[in-house]
């Protein structure tokens, strides 16, 4: 059985993190045993279904604390557990891991880029850091992985993805994701969401790029053309992200009308309880909330900063963030038509996970092929 080590930096409710625990929990029975490395202080809200697949959640010290101790502790697991298999989500970090993996002969280094480049000034030094990290993978990793060309050009470079990365979908659970009529009523009796409420949903960390205020502020006018409008955001974030969110909220006079739901594990029955999905992201990888929301037969409005292979139906428009007016007239227009036959096209376009993640499998197997350790 070929051991794998996975390196997402955390398990808490998020796009790359669920990706990350799917691979484990979507994997041949047998054939892999897995272990996550999680930093100290990270949630590790996944961790319970991994280890009930078989898998274990081990910690380290954060890198940005002090590199000396986690590069010892990452040298250790290596070591004890001579892994077939090193798979880093953590990005630029990734330099970092899979450094360590190639010195201490690890077969298989896999870098894996899940979003694409800040809309924030980077200082010089954050700059050569970047630049020097990206070089560290390019030398030290077997296979560059991305969740979309944009992320995986912004990560490893563009010369460098066309010439020896690949894109792998973000797969999900259609059929937990596809529309359901009784979702929809035990959600809203939950949430105490009257029937005939219009609810704009949203799923995502509260971050400023994920930009839940942009949708916050727009409420009120929307009121005024469908007074029985409702807010519903999904997702977790720092206290004090939640309450400038809850601030601004309370500025607009929109509080009652906005659902801070947190983090939830059932956002599958949460969407079908929406009738529109509002993602105004200032920047995105290729947005698993928005793969899932099309699976739920959800009409998207959404950034048109967001990368265009997140677009797999007829559900989506793009519009830009400065166009507000925009933004309210397909809102308030926005409809459902025949949402169950959605999820059935999320798979066609092979983006369940029953497909999505056999290519990272037969990257796994490949161990065996490869080079085989140093130390052994």
């Amino acid at each position: 059985m070929k051991k794998i080590l996975i390196i997402p930096g955390g398990l808490q409710m998020g796009g790359a993190e669920r990706v990350a625990a799917n691979i484990s929990t979507n994997a041949p029975e047998g054939e892999f045993e897995f272990h996550y490395l999680v930093f100290e202080g990270h949630e590790n809200v996944y961790g319970r279904e991994i280890e009930a697949r078989g898998g274990k959640v081990l910690t380290a010290p954060v890198p940005a604390s002090g590199y000396r101790a986690y590069v010892r502790k990452l040298r250790e697991l290596i070591k004890e557990n001579r892994y077939d298999v090193v798979h880093s989500h953590t990005m630029f970090n990734s330099g970092i891991n899979l450094g360590v993996a190639k010195l201490m002969g690890v077969p298989v280094r896999i870098a894996h880029s899940h979003t694409t480049k800040t809309e924030k000034r980077v200082s010089r030094s954050q700059k050569l850091y970047e630049r020097f990290m990206q070089k560290a993978i390019l030398w030290s990793a077997t296979d560059l992985l991305a969740c979309g060309v944009e992320a995986g050009e912004w990560l490893f470079g563009a010369k460098a993805f066309a010439k020896r990365g690949r894109v792998i979908r973000n797969g999900i659970d259609t059929d937990a994701f596809a529309y359901s009529e009784g979702d929809r009523s035990a959600i809203r009796e939950k949430y105490g969401i009257p029937s005939d409420a219009f609810v704009i949903g949203h799923a995502g960390t509260l971050l400023r790029l994920k930009n839940q205020e942009f949708l916050i502020r727009m409420l009120p006018k929307i009121r005024e053309t469908i007074p029985n409008a409702r807010l519903m955001l999904l997702g977790r974030g720092e206290e004090a992200e939640l309450e400038r969110l809850k601030r601004a909220a309370k500025e607009c006079g929109v509080t009652e009308a906005v659902l801070f739901c947190g983090g939830v594990m059932n956002a599958n029955e949460c969407l079908s309880a929406m009738d529109v999905f509002a993602f105004p992201s200032l920047r995105e990888g290729t947005p698993l909330a928005l793969i899932e929301a099309q699976a739920n037969g959800l009409p998207c409005i959404i950034s048109d900063r967001i990368p265009d292979d997140a677009i797999l139906t007829d559900l989506v428009q793009p519009l830009p963030l400065d166009d507000e007016a925009a933004w309210r007239k397909a809102l308030t227009n926005a409809k459902r038509v025949d949402p169950k036959r959605y999820s059935l096209k999320i798979e066609d376009a092979g983006y369940s996970n029953k497909t999505a993640y056999a290519p990272i499998y037969s990257i796994y197997r490949e161990a065996s092929a490869r080079k085989e350790y140093r130390n052994r």
